[in-house]
């Protein structure tokens, strides 16, 4: 069954409170049908019963008739007698003993007396409909003659008095079109506020930080006005990092465009410094430099995706994945020293991400270096931890906790995304990455969850 929606605040409310009222309506007519009628039927006719005991003690039924007039369960009540002539079998009123004196029964008296069946009755109770009316009556026999038999009986209509089902129905009715102002005033109050966290929202997705929404209360629409205002700074904080991101990444990238474009016009017009051979070398090096910074943004950009979708998790042996990088990097400076304290470890994920993360960190490590690069490789309380030594300058204490940030430049100038990519990758296997200054250089820490095969 498709679901109803309503663009209206007021219509939906105003539909519950309907459906509400209805759900009451229908129990309570439910509970009178059920449970009120039932009770209220027994009622009269336990008063019935006990009306015609009192007149089967009594000597003079007219006299004791008005007795039951006024009882709010026996209006409409009628008691008689009636004898039957053995010798002729007429049905006959006793004249003595009754206010209206019939010759004959007719009608409804008529009715009744053909469920006389035995001569000894003893409040014999009957619940029968007569010309679509519902009756009540009760038949028991009397002290008569050989010849005659005499039967009192007494009767009332069964009727069902709805007046309380009308009176809760039209009280519904008055609750359903009180229901739609009270909704309407409702939904305007709650939808004031709404309205204008809907123009709000309209603005932040257009970037327009000016003049924040006023926070007027403190209900849930209170606090969801506080919550987006502080959506909004997150992703105006967002939104300025972003520009200052794309800057710098933008000025990393034209410089050495620039460059490569003066020599390359120098070699051109035969206007250049020392010799073409030194200009080409320029060229070179300027092109690896910004080819390394595209291959590194491109790598940042998916970087999220791919760790999220890669299903590529095996036991990696860090052991040997770190000798075999060292391997490569001693190639690349043979003045260092390397000092390497490596225990046999292994971990679960992604080598190649793992390997990434491990040699951005050491080529960082080689830029700096002096003379030394210690590694270590061990379990300690319970995780797996990677130092990277370089017996380089200290890090700014003030800026020691920005290096991983990706709009951070050394004191040189240079932008990198290497320690970014690094962070990242780490973080993704719960692990933590920070820097700590030495004595004498910086020391860099990977640590994760020991995940041992």
């Amino acid at each position: 069954m498709k679901k109803i929606k309503f663009k209206s605040l007021a219509i939906k409310i105003w539909a519950i409170f309907t459906v509400v009222i209805l759900v009451i309506i229908c129990s309570i007519s439910g509970l009178y049908v059920v449970a009120y009628r039932h009770l209220n039927e027994n009622a009269k006719i336990n008063d019935l019963k006990v009306a015609h005991n009192i007149l089967l003690q009594s000597d003079d039924l007219e006299d004791s008739k008005d007795l039951f007039d006024e009882l709010k369960n026996l209006k409409g009540s009628n008691h008689y007698i009636l004898k039957l002539n053995i010798e002729d079998m007429e049905r006959t009123v006793d004249k003595k003993r009754l206010i209206y004196l019939m010759p004959r029964t007719y009608g409804v008296e008529k009715w009744i007396s053909g469920y006389i069946k035995d001569d000894n009755m003893s409040e014999k109770l009957f619940k029968e409909s007569y010309q679509r009316k519902s009756y009540i009556f009760i038949i028991s026999s009397i002290e008569s003659s050989d010849l005659e038999r005499s039967y009192l009986i007494s009767y009332m209509p069964n009727y069902q008095d709805n007046t309380f089902l009308y009176t809760v129905l039209i009280i519904s009715i008055l609750f359903i079109g009180i229901g739609f102002l009270a909704a309407k005033l409702v939904a305007n109050h709650l939808s004031q506020p709404l309205k204008e966290l809907e123009k709000y929202t309209a603005r932040i997705a257009l970037k327009d930080w000016k003049n924040p929404i006023a926070v007027e209360s403190d209900d849930e629409i209170g606090r969801l006005a506080k919550s987006m205002i502080s959506m909004q700074r997150e992703l105006q904080r967002a939104d300025e990092k972003e520009k200052m991101y794309l800057q710098s990444i933008s000025h990393e990238l034209k410089t050495p465009v620039a460059i490569i474009m003066s020599h390359a016009q120098g070699i051109i017009d035969g206007i250049y410094i020392e010799s073409v051979e030194n200009t080409a070398e320029i060229i070179k090096e300027e092109a690896i430099r910004l080819e390394k910074n595209i291959k590194q943004l491109l790598y940042l950009n998916t970087l999220n995706y791919a760790l999220e979708n890669n299903n590529d998790s095996t036991d990696i042996h860090l052991d040997r994945l770190l000798q075999a990088i060292i391997n490569r990097f001693e190639a690349i400076n043979t003045n260092l020293h390397w000092d390497l304290n490596i225990d046999a470890v292994s971990m679960k994920g992604s080598e190649d991400k793992i390997q990434v993360a491990i040699e951005n960190i050491l080529d960082n490590a080689l830029r700096y270096a002096k003379n030394k690069i210690s590694l270590s490789l061990k379990i300690e309380e319970g995780s797996i931890l990677i130092e990277i030594y370089n017996d380089g300058p200290n890090i700014n204490d003030t800026n020691i906790d920005r290096i991983f940030d990706n709009l951070y430049k050394d004191k040189t100038g240079n932008f990198g995304l290497g320690l970014t990519i690094s962070k990242k990758i780490v973080e993704f296997y719960n692990g933590k990455i920070y820097a700590v200054n030495k004595e004498c250089g910086v020391s860099f820490f990977m640590k994760f969850p020991a995940h041992l095969p």
